[in-house]
Protein backbone atom coordinates (compact mmCIF):
# COMPACT_ATOMS: atom_id res chain seq x y z
CA UNK A 1 0.00 0.00 0.00
CA UNK A 2 1.40 3.42 -0.95
CA UNK A 3 1.95 6.21 1.60
CA UNK A 4 -0.96 8.15 0.08
CA UNK A 5 -3.24 5.09 0.23
CA UNK A 6 -2.28 4.53 3.86
CA UNK A 7 -3.02 8.18 4.70
CA UNK A 8 -6.42 8.04 3.06
CA UNK A 9 -7.30 4.68 4.65
CA UNK A 10 -6.39 5.99 8.09
CA UNK A 11 -8.56 9.04 7.54
CA UNK A 12 -11.46 6.90 6.34
CA UNK A 13 -11.25 4.55 9.30
CA UNK A 14 -11.20 7.44 11.74
CA UNK A 15 -14.09 9.20 10.02
CA UNK A 16 -16.32 6.13 10.02
CA UNK A 17 -16.09 5.76 13.80
CA UNK A 18 -18.72 8.44 14.48
CA UNK A 19 -20.66 9.97 11.61
CA UNK A 20 -22.90 12.85 12.75
CA UNK A 21 -26.49 12.84 11.49
CA UNK A 22 -27.93 15.98 9.91
CA UNK A 23 -31.39 17.13 8.81
CA UNK A 24 -33.24 19.49 6.46
CA UNK A 25 -31.77 22.57 8.15
CA UNK A 26 -28.29 21.57 6.99
CA UNK A 27 -26.47 22.30 3.73
CA UNK A 28 -23.53 20.45 2.24
CA UNK A 29 -20.86 21.61 -0.19
CA UNK A 30 -18.45 19.10 -1.72
CA UNK A 31 -15.42 20.54 -3.50
CA UNK A 32 -13.39 18.01 -5.50
CA UNK A 33 -10.16 19.96 -5.76
CA UNK A 34 -6.98 18.97 -7.52
CA UNK A 35 -5.07 18.72 -4.23
CA UNK A 36 -7.73 18.00 -1.61
CA UNK A 37 -11.38 16.93 -1.51
CA UNK A 38 -13.47 18.95 0.94
CA UNK A 39 -16.86 18.41 2.54
CA UNK A 40 -18.36 21.42 4.29
CA UNK A 41 -21.52 20.94 6.40
CA UNK A 42 -23.38 24.06 7.50
CA UNK A 43 -26.69 24.84 9.20
CA UNK A 44 -29.20 27.56 8.39
CA UNK A 45 -30.17 29.44 11.54
CA UNK A 46 -33.04 31.94 11.48
CA UNK A 47 -33.30 34.61 14.17
CA UNK A 48 -35.25 37.87 14.49
CA UNK A 49 -32.23 39.66 12.99
CA UNK A 50 -32.09 37.45 9.89
CA UNK A 51 -30.67 34.22 8.47
CA UNK A 52 -27.14 33.00 9.02
CA UNK A 53 -25.21 30.00 7.71
CA UNK A 54 -23.01 28.47 10.41
CA UNK A 55 -20.33 25.84 9.87
CA UNK A 56 -20.93 22.66 11.85
CA UNK A 57 -18.43 20.24 10.29
CA UNK A 58 -15.54 20.04 7.86
CA UNK A 59 -14.04 16.88 6.38
CA UNK A 60 -10.91 17.05 4.23
CA UNK A 61 -8.75 14.48 2.48
CA UNK A 62 -5.57 15.11 0.50
CA UNK A 63 -6.40 13.01 -2.53
CA UNK A 64 -3.94 14.95 -4.78
CA UNK A 65 -5.93 14.01 -7.85
CA UNK A 66 -3.71 16.12 -10.10
CA UNK A 67 -0.77 13.88 -9.21
CA UNK A 68 -2.76 10.99 -10.69
CA UNK A 69 -2.75 12.45 -14.20
CA UNK A 70 -0.36 10.60 -16.51
CA UNK A 71 1.54 12.10 -19.45
CA UNK A 72 -1.59 11.77 -21.61
CA UNK A 73 -3.76 13.54 -19.01
CA UNK A 74 -5.51 10.31 -18.12
CA UNK A 75 -6.33 9.66 -14.47
CA UNK A 76 -4.72 6.43 -13.30
CA UNK A 77 -6.87 3.67 -11.84
CA UNK A 78 -5.24 4.25 -8.45
CA UNK A 79 -6.07 7.97 -8.50
CA UNK A 80 -9.68 7.27 -9.45
CA UNK A 81 -10.08 4.69 -6.68
CA UNK A 82 -8.53 7.01 -4.06
CA UNK A 83 -10.99 9.70 -5.08
CA UNK A 84 -13.94 7.32 -4.97
CA UNK A 85 -12.91 6.04 -1.53
CA UNK A 86 -13.03 9.62 -0.28
CA UNK A 87 -16.49 10.13 -1.80
CA UNK A 88 -17.76 6.95 -0.13
CA UNK A 89 -16.72 8.49 3.18
CA UNK A 90 -18.34 11.84 2.33
CA UNK A 91 -21.59 10.12 1.33
CA UNK A 92 -22.02 8.82 4.89
CA UNK A 93 -22.63 12.40 6.05
CA UNK A 94 -25.31 13.21 3.47
CA UNK A 95 -28.05 10.69 4.17
CA UNK A 96 -30.62 13.01 5.80
CA UNK A 97 -29.69 16.26 4.04
CA UNK A 98 -32.18 17.14 1.27
CA UNK A 99 -30.67 16.82 -2.20
CA UNK A 100 -31.62 20.45 -2.94
CA UNK A 101 -29.38 21.48 -0.02
CA UNK A 102 -26.33 19.78 -1.54
CA UNK A 103 -23.94 21.06 -4.18
CA UNK A 104 -21.00 19.04 -5.54
CA UNK A 105 -18.38 20.55 -7.86
CA UNK A 106 -15.13 19.48 -9.50
CA UNK A 107 -12.32 21.75 -10.63
CA UNK A 108 -9.07 21.74 -12.60
CA UNK A 109 -7.80 18.14 -12.35
CA UNK A 110 -11.13 16.78 -13.55
CA UNK A 111 -11.34 19.50 -16.21
CA UNK A 112 -7.99 18.34 -17.53
CA UNK A 113 -8.55 14.57 -17.25
CA UNK A 114 -9.51 13.11 -20.62
CA UNK A 115 -11.15 10.15 -18.90
CA UNK A 116 -13.08 12.23 -16.37
CA UNK A 117 -16.36 10.59 -17.38
CA UNK A 118 -15.10 7.32 -15.90
CA UNK A 119 -14.73 9.06 -12.56
CA UNK A 120 -18.08 10.89 -12.86
CA UNK A 121 -19.99 7.72 -13.76
CA UNK A 122 -18.60 5.89 -10.73
CA UNK A 123 -19.10 8.88 -8.43
CA UNK A 124 -22.74 9.21 -9.48
CA UNK A 125 -23.37 5.74 -8.02
CA UNK A 126 -22.02 6.95 -4.66
CA UNK A 127 -23.29 10.52 -4.32
CA UNK A 128 -26.92 11.70 -4.06
CA UNK A 129 -26.64 14.05 -7.04
CA UNK A 130 -24.38 14.55 -10.08
CA UNK A 131 -21.09 16.42 -9.90
CA UNK A 132 -20.99 19.82 -11.59
CA UNK A 133 -17.73 20.36 -13.49
CA UNK A 134 -16.83 24.03 -13.19
CA UNK A 135 -15.09 25.83 -16.04
CA UNK A 136 -12.06 27.88 -15.08
CA UNK A 137 -14.09 31.07 -15.40
CA UNK A 138 -16.92 29.68 -13.25
CA UNK A 139 -14.42 28.61 -10.62
CA UNK A 140 -12.86 32.08 -10.54
CA UNK A 141 -16.23 33.85 -10.30
CA UNK A 142 -17.35 31.53 -7.49
CA UNK A 143 -14.12 32.12 -5.59
CA UNK A 144 -14.65 35.87 -5.82
CA UNK A 145 -18.24 35.50 -4.59
CA UNK A 146 -16.97 33.54 -1.60
CA UNK A 147 -14.43 36.23 -0.78
CA UNK A 148 -16.94 39.04 -1.25
CA UNK A 149 -19.53 37.51 1.06
CA UNK A 150 -17.15 36.63 3.89
CA UNK A 151 -14.69 39.53 3.83
CA UNK A 152 -14.16 41.04 7.27
CA UNK A 153 -11.74 43.84 6.45
CA UNK A 154 -12.75 47.44 5.78
CA UNK A 155 -13.07 47.68 2.02
CA UNK A 156 -14.92 50.52 0.37
CA UNK A 157 -17.73 49.44 -1.92
CA UNK A 158 -16.09 51.25 -4.83
CA UNK A 159 -12.61 49.74 -4.35
CA UNK A 160 -11.16 47.13 -6.68
CA UNK A 161 -10.00 43.96 -4.95
CA UNK A 162 -7.50 41.45 -6.29
CA UNK A 163 -8.20 37.83 -5.37
CA UNK A 164 -5.72 35.00 -5.95
CA UNK A 165 -6.35 31.29 -5.46
CA UNK A 166 -3.58 28.73 -6.04
CA UNK A 167 -5.07 25.27 -6.42
CA UNK A 168 -3.58 21.88 -7.17
CA UNK A 169 -3.78 22.21 -10.97
CA UNK A 170 -4.94 25.77 -11.65
CA UNK A 171 -4.53 29.29 -10.34
CA UNK A 172 -7.36 31.81 -10.48
CA UNK A 173 -6.79 35.57 -10.63
CA UNK A 174 -9.76 37.89 -10.20
CA UNK A 175 -10.34 41.61 -9.88
CA UNK A 176 -13.75 42.74 -8.70
CA UNK A 177 -15.58 45.45 -6.86
CA UNK A 178 -18.14 44.80 -4.16
CA UNK A 179 -19.72 41.45 -5.08
CA UNK A 180 -19.08 41.76 -8.84
CA UNK A 181 -16.11 40.12 -10.55
CA UNK A 182 -14.84 42.42 -13.31
CA UNK A 183 -11.93 40.42 -14.71
CA UNK A 184 -11.29 36.69 -14.18
CA UNK A 185 -8.78 34.19 -15.49
CA UNK A 186 -7.91 30.59 -14.68
CA UNK A 187 -4.34 29.52 -15.49
CA UNK A 188 -3.07 25.95 -15.81
CA UNK A 189 -0.51 26.29 -13.05
CA UNK A 190 -0.98 24.58 -9.69
CA UNK A 191 0.94 23.42 -6.66
CA UNK A 192 0.47 19.70 -7.37
CA UNK A 193 1.11 19.82 -11.12
CA UNK A 194 4.18 22.05 -10.64
CA UNK A 195 5.42 19.83 -7.81
CA UNK A 196 5.49 16.89 -10.22
CA UNK A 197 7.06 18.98 -12.97
CA UNK A 198 9.78 20.89 -11.14
CA UNK A 199 10.36 19.12 -7.81
CA UNK A 200 9.80 15.54 -9.00
CA UNK A 201 13.17 14.52 -7.51
CA UNK A 202 12.16 15.98 -4.10
CA UNK A 203 15.21 18.27 -4.27
CA UNK A 204 14.82 21.82 -3.00
CA UNK A 205 17.58 23.38 -5.07
CA UNK A 206 17.93 26.96 -6.20
CA UNK A 207 17.82 25.73 -9.78
CA UNK A 208 14.49 23.93 -9.27
CA UNK A 209 12.98 27.06 -7.73
CA UNK A 210 14.26 29.23 -10.59
CA UNK A 211 12.77 26.91 -13.21
CA UNK A 212 9.45 26.68 -11.40
CA UNK A 213 9.15 30.45 -10.88
CA UNK A 214 10.20 31.21 -14.47
CA UNK A 215 7.62 28.79 -15.87
CA UNK A 216 4.85 30.38 -13.79
CA UNK A 217 5.96 33.87 -14.81
CA UNK A 218 5.84 32.91 -18.47
CA UNK A 219 2.16 32.00 -18.16
CA UNK A 220 1.18 34.89 -15.87
CA UNK A 221 2.87 37.44 -18.15
CA UNK A 222 0.38 36.55 -20.89
CA UNK A 223 -2.52 37.97 -18.84
CA UNK A 224 -0.93 40.44 -16.43
CA UNK A 225 -1.44 43.66 -18.43
CA UNK A 226 -5.24 43.66 -18.16
CA UNK A 227 -5.08 43.18 -14.40
CA UNK A 228 -2.44 45.86 -13.87
CA UNK A 229 -4.45 48.26 -16.05
CA UNK A 230 -7.56 47.75 -13.88
CA UNK A 231 -5.58 48.13 -10.68
CA UNK A 232 -6.68 47.30 -7.14
CA UNK A 233 -6.64 48.74 -3.65
CA UNK A 234 -6.42 45.47 -1.70
CA UNK A 235 -5.28 41.93 -2.42
CA UNK A 236 -6.31 38.68 -0.72
CA UNK A 237 -5.83 34.94 -1.12
CA UNK A 238 -7.24 31.89 0.63
CA UNK A 239 -5.32 28.99 -0.92
CA UNK A 240 -3.55 26.27 1.04
CA UNK A 241 -0.21 27.88 0.23
CA UNK A 242 -1.46 31.14 1.72
CA UNK A 243 -2.76 29.35 4.81
CA UNK A 244 0.61 27.66 5.31
CA UNK A 245 2.50 30.94 5.08
CA UNK A 246 0.12 32.70 7.46
CA UNK A 247 0.59 29.87 9.97
CA UNK A 248 4.36 30.43 9.81
CA UNK A 249 3.85 34.15 10.47
CA UNK A 250 1.49 33.35 13.34
CA UNK A 251 4.10 31.09 14.91
CA UNK A 252 6.52 34.01 14.73
CA UNK A 253 3.89 36.33 16.22
CA UNK A 254 4.26 38.56 13.14
CA UNK A 255 1.48 40.41 11.33
CA UNK A 256 -0.46 38.06 8.99
CA UNK A 257 0.59 39.91 5.85
CA UNK A 258 2.52 38.30 2.99
CA UNK A 259 5.26 40.30 1.25
CA UNK A 260 7.81 39.39 -1.43
CA UNK A 261 10.79 39.62 0.99
CA UNK A 262 9.03 37.15 3.28
CA UNK A 263 8.39 34.78 0.35
CA UNK A 264 12.06 34.94 -0.61
CA UNK A 265 13.02 34.22 3.00
CA UNK A 266 10.87 31.07 3.00
CA UNK A 267 12.43 30.06 -0.33
CA UNK A 268 15.89 30.32 1.27
CA UNK A 269 14.75 28.26 4.28
CA UNK A 270 13.37 25.57 1.97
CA UNK A 271 16.62 25.42 -0.03
CA UNK A 272 18.48 24.95 3.25
CA UNK A 273 16.23 21.95 4.01
CA UNK A 274 17.57 20.38 0.76
CA UNK A 275 14.73 17.88 0.28
CA UNK A 276 10.96 17.96 0.71
CA UNK A 277 11.01 15.17 3.30
CA UNK A 278 13.44 17.21 5.44
CA UNK A 279 11.31 20.39 5.52
CA UNK A 280 11.18 21.71 9.06
CA UNK A 281 9.93 25.27 9.45
CA UNK A 282 8.38 26.48 12.70
CA UNK A 283 4.63 26.86 12.30
CA UNK A 284 4.38 24.75 9.14
CA UNK A 285 2.04 21.78 9.43
CA UNK A 286 3.41 18.47 8.19
CA UNK A 287 0.52 17.95 5.77
CA UNK A 288 1.22 21.28 4.06
CA UNK A 289 4.96 20.66 3.49
CA UNK A 290 4.81 18.56 0.31
CA UNK A 291 3.38 21.26 -1.96
CA UNK A 292 4.84 24.34 -0.25
CA UNK A 293 7.81 24.72 -2.61
CA UNK A 294 5.68 24.65 -5.76
CA UNK A 295 2.93 26.81 -4.28
CA UNK A 296 5.50 29.29 -2.99
CA UNK A 297 7.12 29.49 -6.44
CA UNK A 298 3.77 30.32 -8.07
CA UNK A 299 3.10 32.96 -5.43
CA UNK A 300 6.52 34.54 -5.96
CA UNK A 301 5.78 34.68 -9.70
CA UNK A 302 2.40 36.33 -9.03
CA UNK A 303 4.01 38.95 -6.78
CA UNK A 304 6.69 39.69 -9.36
CA UNK A 305 4.45 39.80 -12.45
CA UNK A 306 1.55 41.72 -10.90
CA UNK A 307 3.71 44.00 -8.73
CA UNK A 308 1.86 42.94 -5.59
CA UNK A 309 3.10 44.73 -2.48
CA UNK A 310 1.21 42.80 0.19
CA UNK A 311 -1.33 40.01 0.38
CA UNK A 312 -3.79 39.23 3.18
CA UNK A 313 -5.70 36.06 4.01
CA UNK A 314 -9.34 35.76 3.02
CA UNK A 315 -11.70 33.63 5.12
CA UNK A 316 -13.84 32.77 2.10
CA UNK A 317 -13.26 31.24 -1.33
CA UNK A 318 -14.83 28.57 -3.54
CA UNK A 319 -16.86 26.69 -0.91
CA UNK A 320 -18.27 29.88 0.56
CA UNK A 321 -19.19 31.06 -2.93
CA UNK A 322 -21.07 27.79 -3.47
CA UNK A 323 -22.87 28.26 -0.16
CA UNK A 324 -24.01 31.68 -1.34
CA UNK A 325 -25.52 29.98 -4.41
CA UNK A 326 -27.46 27.61 -2.14
CA UNK A 327 -28.66 30.25 0.34
CA UNK A 328 -28.26 33.71 -1.23
CA UNK A 329 -30.32 35.49 1.41
CA UNK A 330 -28.25 34.31 4.42
CA UNK A 331 -25.14 35.74 5.98
CA UNK A 332 -22.19 33.33 5.94
CA UNK A 333 -20.52 33.14 9.36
Amino acid sequence: MSELQSLNQATLNTSKMAIPQYDESHYAVIDLGSNSFHLLITQLVTTPTGKTIQTVNKVKQKVRLAAGLDTNNQLTDEAIELGLDCLRNFALYLGNIPVKNIIIVATAALRIAKNNQVFFDAANLILPKPIKLLSGEQEAETIFAGVAHTVKCDIEASENQLVIDIGGASTEIIIGVGCLAKKVVSLNIGCVSFLNQFFYDQSLTQQNFKRCIASAELIINEVKDNFIKLGWQSAVSSSGTMQALIEILTERQDDPIITLPFLREIETLLIQCKTIENINIAGLREDRAAVLASGLSILIALFSCLNIEKLCLSSGALREGLLFELVPDAKIC
